[in-house]
């Protein structure tokens, strides 16, 4: 009896195993898919810097949970703004971000590589190393899960030990305690850097 129940469960959990196996092996393939496009897409010495803006842009909102990371960063202050505040910050933080990150990447050799990814606490955590033609490899953990429509959505960064989600709030919430004007002047002081004022 208790061999036929054992049985029973292993047949059950087997295709929700097999499937998470699946889940794992893409994990990897979506950020190293990712990777290439940026060497292809943003590190193009080739191409214009409105390109390379727009390029890694589209990256950008298309793999990662925009909505969720702006709100992050911007911790308790979230629930101190409106609507209307908060769709005017996220749309300045991912520009801001785009403008900052996307000029780092000109002219980047390199390769990333998945070594390894671990589902858990319902997100899979993929271990890659990304190695630099000249320099030493970084270590890169990247926090993600499948959304509803079975898309892979970015949650954090993690590089050599660093969150870059964590260490982006402790800047933020620096600036709107050190601003007059709060989460309305670190707006400004985003779309000042976008501008390249």
């Amino acid at each position: 009896m208790h061999l036929k129940k054992f049985f029973f469960v292993l047949i059950f959990l087997y295709p929700v195993v097999s499937y998470s196996d699946e889940n794992l092996a893409s994990s990897k393939v979506f950020v190293e898919k990712l990777g290439k496009q940026v060497v292809e897409k943003v590190s193009n010495t080739e191409i214009t810097e409105l390109e390379r803006y727009n390029n890694f842009k589209k990256l950008y909102l298309s793999s990662f949970d925009n909505y969720y990371i702006s709100r992050f960063v911007l911790g308790r202050y979230w629930k101190t703004i409106d609507k209307g505040i908060q769709k005017k910050f996220v749309d300045s933080f991912n520009n801001y971000i785009v403008a900052t990150y996307a000029p780092k990447f000109k002219g980047w050799e390199g390769t990333f590589k998945a070594v390894e990814s671990l589902f858990e606490n319902n997100y899979y955590n993929v271990k890659m190393d990304i190695l630099n033609k000249d320099g030493p490899t970084l270590k890169m953990m990247w926090k993600m899960y499948l959304n509803k429509n079975k898309e892979f959505k970015i949650l954090d960064v993690n590089i050599d030990g660093v969150s870059m989600l964590v260490t982006q709030r402790a800047e933020f919430l620096s600036v709107i305690k050190n601003h007059p004007n709060g989460v309305n002047g670190l707006i400004d002081a985003m779309n000042k850097k976008t501008d390249g004022s």
